[in-house]
């Protein structure tokens, strides 16, 4: 069984298919890039960057998936 065989399996998903791949890929470009919120920091950036962390699927092993939970910044490449 191809990909598209089982995405044309799914009712409704092929036209939307490209805007989820699309904001995926966004937001692990971003993630790259942001810095890490404080530690202790409250309010909506702290939200917004797990947010963004979450939709990218940058969690596990990931570099800078818990540097703000360990206080220590994630390794630059």
């Amino acid at each position: 069984m191809d990909i598209m065989t089982m995405v044309a399996a799914i009712p409704g998903v092929a036209p939307i298919l490209p805007y989820i791949t699309a904001a995926v890929a966004a937001c692990a470009a971003a993630a790259a890039i942001l810095p890490h919120p404080a530690a202790g920091a409250t309010g909506l950036y702290p939200a917004i960057y797990a947010a963004v962390n979450f939709i990218a699927f940058n969690f596990g092993k990931a570099r800078n998936a818990n540097a703000s939970a360990s206080g220590t910044p994630a390794a630059q490449s």
